[in-house]
């Protein structure tokens, strides 16, 4: 049984770094749920929400929150949730998310930690030069 994972994103970031993943990848290897957060949502009606979806969710092997913002109204729901057995990580990304999914047998904190080192290690600079053929990869 694999970790859970909820998405909570403004608009609809969320769903559509969800489609691009599952494109990717060719299948959903767990359950994954995204939900938009409009800036001027009802906070406690969306909080009810969420907590509707988590139930829906088989999160009784951990539950991973993915947010796109910290310190953003998506963050700050999922920073709210009091349930047992779930972390958040903020700064969702493409490169987390199928970093998420490919290792999907983890546990839950090291799928936290999976999901960082994928956000971080699919951020990069890549300087060229077009009269150099000689292009460098920094990250």
């Amino acid at each position: 049984m694999s970790v859970s994972v909820l998405i909570i994103t403004h608009d609809k970031i969320g769903q559509v770094i969800l489609d691009a993943a599952v494109k990717i990848i060719g299948s959903c290897p767990m359950p994954i749920r995204a939900i938009s957060i409009d800036m001027d949502c009802d906070y406690k009606k969306k909080l009810t929400k969420i907590t509707a979806i988590i139930s829906e969710l088989d999160s009784h092997t951990g539950l991973l929150i993915l947010t796109d913002l910290y310190g953003a109204t998506p963050s700050n729901i999922a920073t709210s949730i009091d349930i047992e057995n779930s972390i958040v990580v903020a700064g969702l990304n493409l490169p987390m998310l199928i970093r998420v999914m490919n290792y999907h047998t983890l546990p839950l904190y090291e799928l936290g930690d999976k999901a960082i080192g994928g956000g971080k290690d699919g951020v990069l600079t890549y300087y060229t030069d077009k009269y150099n053929k000689n292009a460098t990869l920094k990250n």
